[in-house]
């Protein structure tokens, strides 16, 4: 799941909160909230991330490690495996994990076909997918590298 996906629904779970009240309580700065809940691609710093996660009462690592998953990569592992004829590993959010062969996909769920039959997937319920798509391996790599060098 996005972090964006992630976001909204922890505010959800708040009962009506607006992203204006939620810079106001943490100090995130004007529009930065707006933008993390509806940018389908890694936005914000270590720093607010903290400061959001003791908002939410949550983990840090509970929304940094979100940032590596974005909609954004998702859907370019789904080109990629459409192109390549090969299946997906999706981990939903309740656990499940559903695996087959891409039959069609849109900015809001996939249809999946598996040995049970065709499951449609919301995309907002994927926390993790395999196999990622190769520039985003890449990239996951070279942030590991800068890591260990650090």
């Amino acid at each position: 799941m996005s972090l964006s996906d992630y976001l909204r629904i922890l505010r959800a779970r708040r009962g009506g909160i607006t992203p204006l009240d939620i810079e106001a309580a943490t100090g995130v700065d004007k529009g930065l909230y707006r933008q993390m809940e509806q940018r389908y691609r890694a936005v914000g710093d270590d720093d607010t991330l903290r400061r959001l996660a003791d908002f939410y009462d949550v983990p840090f690592e509970a929304l940094r490690w979100r940032l590596d998953w974005p909609r954004k990569a998702l859907s370019r592992a789904l080109v990629q495996v459409i192109g390549e004829n090969n299946p997906i590993r999706l981990e939903l959010s309740d656990g499940q994990v559903v695996a087959g062969a891409v039959k069609w996909w849109d900015l809001g769920a996939i249809g999946v076909e598996t040995p049970d039959g065709e499951w449609v997937v919301q995309r907002h319920a994927v926390e993790k997918w395999s196999p990622r798509a190769q520039e985003d391996t890449l990239a996951a790599d070279a942030d590991n590298d800068a890591d260990v060098e650090d």
